[in-house]
């Protein structure tokens, strides 16, 4: 348990020096005098929608089951222990976004998503591991979470959609409270059981392992009309006819490498972690570039909305940046813009030391007509 204070550089570079996929830690009161931004009923809301993904892990005699939403009645699953989960809230809405802000000293592509989950005294969904690093934030009620250490453990099945893990010795046995925070690097044990009806805000990582980086190489080269094939000329004669030379094995190797090497790879690996399946918040009337640099030079202010993670890269891959899994392009002249727009909460002309092109407004517009940022007029 500590006190770092993850609000100022000091308490950041700590935690990164001592925690950030090292150890978990408990933070006391990372957000005091803590509010709830959504309640149960709401969240009950948001479970009854198509396209959102929700479930409901329950305990009842003993006996675990798991349903999917969308729900139409909650009667007849929540029974006995129960938690009501949800993906992405916080991409519908703002204020459970905000929960992010502490956090930001990762980067958006390493951001998934907040899921906010409602528990009954006595739920949880069981002992457990993630592959993923999580900020575990406690609203209302209580949660007692125990965390053991990292090794190997035997998997348990209690329901097939269901996977936890048979027990451990915890390192790590408290109470939180509204405010506090746990957060558990990739692979530790940990198991949370509601003391009373509360509130539990996951402020969940992406980590892609190598299969899902090979299968984006693989949709890259699907693209391509026509791609290097492995070439042979001067052969010598095989010495036998079952032998695979290490050269030979090496060239194959080597051509793999080269489309990893690619702009081309580079521009759709960050374009795939862009993707964030945003919600449509497309405006009534369709927004002209005249409006955006009107609205700029009369004061307005531009926010980008609800979960909306851009990707600005450096490196080989200059004048582009990423949103939503789509690509924009942008002039060097404008790079501070650019900068100010993805990486602020706001986007105004007052954060800027000189005016941008018109060739950012149309971007802009787009990104506006498209739902990615909003204004608010001054």
């Amino acid at each position: 348990m500590t006190s770092l204070d993850l609000h100022s550089f000091a308490g950041v570079s700590q935690f990164l020096k001592h925690f950030w996929q090292q150890k978990p830690v408990v933070l006391r009161q990372l957000f005091p005098a803590f509010e709830d931004p959504i309640d149960e009923h709401d969240l009950a809301g948001l479970a009854q929608e198509d396209d959102i993904d929700s479930r409901i892990i329950k305990n009842q005699d003993g006996i675990w089951d798991v349903a999917h939403g969308p729900f139409d009645e909650f009667e007849h699953v929540c029974k006995g222990q129960w938690t009501l989960l949800v993906q992405g809230v916080d991409k519908y809405i703002d204020d459970v976004g905000a929960l992010i802000e502490p956090f930001r000293f990762i980067p958006n592509w390493r951001m998934d998503d907040v899921m906010v989950s409602f528990a009954t005294a006595g739920a949880g969904v069981g002992a457990h591991l993630d592959q993923y690093d999580v900020f575990l934030v406690q609203g209302k009620g209580s949660r007692r979470w125990r965390v053991g250490e990292k090794g190997l453990y035997d998997d348990v099945f209690p329901h097939p959609e269901l996977r936890q893990i048979s027990g451990f010795t915890p390192i790590i046995d408290e109470v939180l409270l509204p405010g506090d925070v746990l957060y558990i690097p990739p692979g530790w044990p940990h198991d949370g059981v509601a003391l009373e009806d509360c509130i539990t805000y996951s402020v969940g990582f992406r980590a892609p392992d190598t299969s899902t980086l090979a299968n984006i190489l693989s949709q890259t080269l699907a693209q391509e009309c026509e791609l290097p094939r492995f070439s042979d000329p001067a052969r010598p004669s095989a010495p036998q006819p079952a032998e695979m030379s290490q050269e030979e094995i090496d060239t194959l190797k080597t051509m793999l490498k080269s489309a990893i090497d690619s702009d081309l790879f580079t521009s759709s690996l960050i374009e795939m972690l862009s993707e964030q399946g945003l919600p449509d918040f497309i405006p009534e009337d369709e927004i002209s570039v005249d409006d955006i640099e009107a609205a700029l030079v009369n004061g307005a202010c531009f926010y980008p909305s609800p979960g909306n993670r851009p990707i600005l890269p450096t490196g080989s891959v200059e004048g582009v940046f990423f949103v939503n899994g789509e690509t924009y392009s942008y002039q060097h002249q404008d790079a501070e813009a650019v900068t100010v727009l993805l990486n602020m909460n706001n986007f105004s002309l007052s954060q800027l030391n000189k005016k941008p092109s018109l060739a950012f407004l149309k971007t802009l517009t787009t990104l506006v007509n498209k739902g990615y940022w909003d204004i608010q007029h001054g």
